[in-house]
């Protein structure tokens, strides 16, 4: 896996990978919190169907396991950013490969994952607000179907909405449940768009690696690898990002709707406990 920084924060995940359609997209059932006396079981509500969205789910959208794309598709429509469901669906493809529970951090030859994620923790600690599980967050690595590092995952909406951010109190494991990984994915996303130089599509995987390769290293040597490695992914996954029917040539994030619509639309509410 590869590091990045988590805009305004610290560090986020990329992971490289062929795409295969052996799976679990079935998490979003109850995920027990990592020690059952620090916290409740999380039960969020099951992966959304073709009549939870409006936009359509057969075009352009490749190899995406069907049973995921009412949920790229929710994710888009929540987020107001039109053509983002399907990028979101190529940049899933290429850091977990549509695994819901992908987890990277728990076999002896990722100990660079739980290095990173322990590192974003005792560095940004100080400037964000705490993390119920932060202990866990920092020994945890990355997982989910973003690849997303457990304490950014966590903090995902501090940057507008400090304390108020929803994830706070919750455990790193809520990252395996679908709608709670959309609800990350979209937010970092809505960053990236409104934050950074976005070229084109490609350019949002790698902001997605890393930040600052959008900024003063731009066009080098690792820049230009990401780029062609993703380039290759969604041409395997079947997605077809110049097609702008379905994917605008520019993505605009400017009708978003703001944070706790987002979670509200995408994940609902977490028990009180964890509010």
């Amino acid at each position: 896996m590869k590091r990045g920084i988590w805009i305004a924060l610290g560090a986020t995940a990329g992971v490289g990978g062929m795409l295969f359609f052996r799976r679990n997209a079935s998490a979003a059932g109850p995920v027990p919190a990592p020690d059952a006396a620090k916290g409740p079981t999380i039960d969020l509500a099951p992966l959304p169907r073709a009549a939870d969205v409006h936009g359509d789910l057969s075009r352009n959208w490749g190899e995406t396991p069907f049973d995921l794309r009412a949920l790229f598709m929710l994710s888009e429509e929540v987020s107001r950013i039109p053509g983002s469901g399907r990028i979101l669906a190529a940049i899933a493809s290429h850091e977990s490969q549509f695994i819901t529970t992908a987890h990277n951090g728990d076999a002896p030859t990722e100990q660079g994952e739980r290095d990173a994620s322990r590192n974003a923790y005792m560095n940004n600690k100080g400037r964000n607000p705490p993390l119920r599980f932060g202990e866990e967050a920092a020994q945890f690595g990355s997982g989910g179907l973003f690849g997303l590092l457990a304490p950014y995952f966590l903090w995902s909406g501090v940057p507008e909405v400090g304390k108020k951010a929803p994830l706070l109190n919750a455990s790193p494991t809520l990252m395996f449940q679908p709608r709670a990984a959309a609800f990350a994915g979209a937010v970092y996303l809505q960053r990236l768009l409104t934050q950074y130089r976005i070229d084109d599509h490609i350019d949002l995987k790698v902001g997605w690696a890393n930040p600052g390769l959008l900024g003063k290293d731009r066009g080098g040597a690792k820049y230009n690898e990401v780029r062609a490695r993703f380039s290759e992914d969604v041409k395997v996954l079947g997605i077809d990002l110049g097609d702008v029917t379905t994917i605008p040539a520019k993505l605009d994030a400017s009708a978003w709707p703001g944070v706790p619509a987002v979670f509200a639309g995408l994940v609902g509410a977490l028990p009180k406990e964890l509010s």
